[in-house]
């Protein structure tokens, strides 16, 4: 061999060599990276999971808003028949909310896949995967997997986690917009967070009592730039309420400012307390400890903490007073509920376990175990208990009238509802137009004397009612079915000679005034 053609030869062989540990190295980082990613959203994926997993669990209903302030309203939006409280029909709520959950429908539809199973669950999968993203964000912005864990076995969150309640969409985003919240001590100086605020606050105006302070805070906290934040404040405010209006005018038919009519019906003529009002420190005493559970105690003692030390617990510090404030307000209002502390959750459970610990300090291994036992306990039995049995019949009465329909072929059907009003869902779950009767409750709107709903009129004398309906008016149609609670079947045993008892469906275990056990459904002879 020449030596020209040696050097060849060892010049290919280095060359080569040369790519081999190139290509080496490549293959090695494309493995970290690939090793980054999944480690990057390893945590969002198990999130996703857990909250999809609450989807199937979760076979209860809570509150008649989750139906029908947004998959009653929805329905109607995208295939042309439902029922629309009296809230749509003054425009006291946003269609916001509503109509984005009517283009799921809509394509659906389009797609041939609008059976009433995926209806139901596509909405609820689609906040599961909300929820999840709102509680990845807020992990990597606390940095605490004690808080991230605590938010997870929290029995109420998951509980509400996947509802369709707007009470739950404005958690989750409370969650990422705190994530992208520009603090005093952060790296954040955007105000992209100011846009979920702002769109927010159209959708469920009293997000705004919340996020208040916050704005406030920020705007002290970056004083010298306080005229180019009044433009970006002044701007965002002005496109988000812009868009609310346009949208809502555009389903009503009419120019319509829906916060502002949801601040004159249910502050100025106190509309609320038509559905009932509790003490003053209601939130206090009962709110509280519901939601937090062990954690009760343990966030007075952080209050403690954060007193004492609020140089050192800046942002803990700021979150309290945004606590202290939203409650204060909320308490002023009479009418209460505990899914409207759900938006503070998040803050109460940070301020729960990042300031615990002089407590940790000062315990031993065997008391920390004990209390992490208590607190799955005192949350998973609960959250069984309203997940699986309270209130399940609400959804299952209606999977039987839904079968009954479709398998009888039965689009005449006529059905009444004998129970408080809004105790089932309606067309959401039915998805077919057939005619159906409820019990109203609107309110006092002329503010007549001795005023009584057509719900509390009926239970007060179920029969003489059903007597006047029916039986006094000539040319009514006698409906197909009848849905009642079993503590009123004895007092119609007489309207309900000419039916056969269909299905006895388990309600509750301890109901309500004017709910019962069991939900009977009957069908006419």
């Amino acid at each position: 061999m020449k030596l020209e053609d040696y050097e060849n030869v060892q010049q290919k062989e280095h060359m080569l060599h040369i790519t081999f540990v190139r290509l080496s190295t490549d293959y090695r980082l494309y493995e970290i990276y690939e090793m980054y990613l999944l480690k990057k959203y390893k945590t969002l994926s198990l999130l996703i999971l857990w909250r999809l997993s609450s989807t199937f669990l979760v076979q209860t209903a809570h509150v008649p808003d989750e139906y029908w302030q947004s998959l009653e309203v929805a329905h109607r939006l995208a295939f042309g028949y439902g029922y629309l409280t009296w809230e749509w029909t003054l425009n006291v709520r946003n269609y916001l909310y509503p109509f984005l959950m009517s283009v799921i429908y809509r394509i659906l539809a389009l797609a041939s896949l609008d059976y009433v199973t995926i209806l139901i669950m596509v909405p609820r999968m689609i906040q599961a995967i909300l929820s999840a993203y709102g509680e990845y964000r807020f992990y990597k912005w606390t940095q605490n997997k004690r808080t991230m864990y605590s938010l997870c076995i929290n029995w109420y969150w998951y509980y509400c986690a996947t509802r369709t309640l707007i009470n739950t969409v404005e958690t989750a985003l409370t969650m990422i917009a705190l994530s992208m919240f520009p603090w005093r001590d952060g790296h954040i100086r955007n105000l992209n967070f100011l846009w979920i605020v702002g769109f927010l606050c159209t959708m469920r105006p009293t997000a705004a009592i919340l996020w208040l302070p916050l704005c406030i805070y920020h705007f002290c906290t970056n004083w010298k730039n306080k005229l180019t934040l009044i433009g970006q404040y002044s701007i965002i405010a002005i496109v988000c309420c812009t868009s609310s209006i346009l949208l809502d005018s555009f389903f009503c038919n009419t120019l319509v400012v829906s916060p502002w009519e949801f601040f004159r019906v249910n502050v100025l003529y106190k509309i609320g307390d038509f559905y009932g009002t509790h003490h003053f420190l209601w939130y206090i005493l009962c709110g509280l400890p519901v939601l937090l559970g062990l954690y009760y105690v343990v966030f007075f003692v952080c209050v403690w903490e954060i007193v004492k030390h609020p140089t050192y617990f800046h942002r803990q510090t700021v979150m309290l007073f945004t606590i202290v404030w939203t409650i204060c307000v909320y308490s002023l209002l009479s009418h209460k509920e505990f899914r409207f502390l759900l938006p503070l959750l998040p803050m109460l459970i940070f301020i729960c376990t990042s300031c615990t610990y002089r407590v940790d300090a000062n315990s031993t291994r065997i008391e920390r175990q004990i209390f992490v036992v208590l607190l799955l306990i005192t949350n998973v039995v609960p959250g069984f208990y309203f997940s699986m049995i309270h209130q399940r019949g609400s959804l299952d009465v209606m999977n039987i009238m839904h079968k009954e329909i479709t398998d009888t072929n039965d689009n005449k059907a006529d059905i009444l509802f004998l129970t408080p009003c809004h105790a089932t869902p309606l067309y959401s779950h039915l998805h077919v137009n057939v005619s159906a009767t409820i019990l109203t409750c609107e309110p006092n709107f002329h503010h007549s004397k001795n005023y009584i709903n057509e719900a509390d009129t009926f239970f007060v004398n179920p029969a003489r009612w059903l007597s006047h309906r029916y039986s006094e008016k000539e040319n009514v149609t006698i409906p197909s079915h009848v849905i009642t609670f079993d503590n009123v079947s004895p007092e119609i045993s007489e309207f309900l000679e000419n039916y056969r008892l269909l299905s006895k469906v388990f309600y509750s275990l301890h109901p309500q005034p004017n709910y019962g056990r069991y939900i009977h459904v009957y069908k006419r002879k």
